[in-house]
């Protein structure tokens, strides 16, 4: 799914040295975004928690490039990739409400506009290939739009020519991704490193993916992979959504694929102590906590097609929204780790057990108008209407 805006289960026993925070996983990066402390006392931070507003961390398609992104027409018959005509001013007025609902979300956009060209609509399908990876998308943008807005609402807007322009709430949320993934600027929160080791660890393999082997531990186990260290990602997590209740972007795949989601929640849980070495003591830690965490994520929705409905499959891509609904399609993973605490009972460190974990966490501050720079998506302020709760 996946370029990144930057260009960025099986156990082991857990290492017996101590393992702490450097600058880049510091969970003080995401005080950027909370505009508050990020507390760090184990037994003040909360077990478990999900957004209290479930209007974020929507399920939506990643807008898969090798489609044309959001300049696909996903709710068409006959969608066309790349190769579809682009209706006149003369054409769209002889359609029906219907007929232009089939549209993508950029020509619906350029549309009502008032712009015929297709400004939008080209310069989408531009930035993509039909020879693009199956993976490769904006799943950076759909991410963090989530964790940004509230679901959008459905909404017609009318153009200066009297067309009435019919938007879905996927074909909003494609035009707030779209705007997310090129969205460079402004406050943003980071916490850990890319790894860049190609493979798969056990846990996250797709059978998409083919014959994908597994890269040596030595590889993905070196500094340059050390991803988020788990006391950081504890904090942020227990921060972000237990006590701010703010939704953010995990990429979950260890390696080198980027797999971002946005993060609706988790349920943690003491598994017991491990024992304190004199090494241990020395480096101030007082305490080690085992701790099994379940990690709630939105996941991508899929374009319908005769096949995938007729395995029973409901949660695709709607022109209805789907926070609160079956639709919603969330999904988990099951990390375990150990958490270093020092003689006050703060936080200073963890070592993962669990191969699978995250590789980075991040997230945008969200934009006070959508004055893009890179795409021209400006008249989504007129566009975007949330849902109401």
């Amino acid at each position: 799914m996946k370029k990144v805006l930057l260009s960025l289960i099986l156990l082991t026993t857990a290492n017996a040295f101590a393992s702490r925070w450097d600058g880049a996983s510091s969970p003080s990066n995401m005080s950027r975004i909370t505009k508050g402390p990020m507390m760090t006392s184990f037994d003040d931070l909360p077990m478990a928690a999900d957004l209290a507003d479930n209007r974020f961390a929507w399920s939506e398609t990643y807008w898969p490039s090798n489609k044309g992104g959001i300049a696909y027409r996903w709710n068409h018959p006959d969608p066309q990739p790349f190769k579809y005509h682009m209706n006149t001013k003369e054409e769209l007025k002889a359609m029906s409400q219907t007929q232009l609902s089939q549209l993508s979300p950029a020509e619906l956009y350029d549309i009502a506009q008032g712009d015929y060209n297709y400004t939008l609509t080209k310069k989408t399908l531009s930035k993509f290939s039909p020879r693009d990876l199956w993976w490769e998308g904006i799943c950076h943008g759909w991410s963090q739009a989530a964790a940004n807005y509230p679901e959008p609402a459905p909404v017609t807007i009318t153009n200066r020519d009297g067309i009435q322009v019919p938007f879905g709430s996927s074909d909003v949320k494609g035009l707030l991704a779209m705007h997310e993934a090129f969205n460079y600027g402004g406050t943003s929160g980071f916490v850990g490193k890319r790894c860049a080791v190609r493979g798969k660890v056990p846990g996250e393999e797709d059978p998409r993916d083919g014959q994908i082997p597994v890269p040596s531990r030595e590889d993905y186990n070196s500094p340059a992979c050390s991803d988020v260290n788990a006391g950081a990602f504890h904090v942020v997590v227990a921060n972000m959504i237990g006590i701010y209740s703010r939704s953010f972007v995990a990429d979950i795949d260890r390696l080198n694929d980027i797999w971002n989601q946005p993060i609706y929640g988790y349920a943690s849980q003491v598994k017991g102590e491990e024992t304190v070495t004199p090494e241990d003591r020395m480096q101030g830690i007082e305490r080690k906590v085992r701790v099994a965490t379940q990690f709630t994520y939105g996941e991508e929705l899929q374009f319908w097609t005769p096949e995938r409905a007729a395995t029973g499959q409901q949660n695709f891509v709607s022109k209805e929204p789907v926070s609160g609904t079956v639709h919603q399609e969330f999904r988990h993973k099951d990390y375990e780790y150990v958490l270093e605490l020092d003689g006050a009972g703060r936080i200073i460190g963890g070592e993962w057990i669990t191969e699978t974990r995250p590789d980075f966490m991040w997230i945008y501050e969200r934009s006070a108008k959508f004055n893009n720079k890179v795409m021209p998506l400006s008249g989504l302020n007129a566009i975007y209407r949330p849902v109401r709760r």
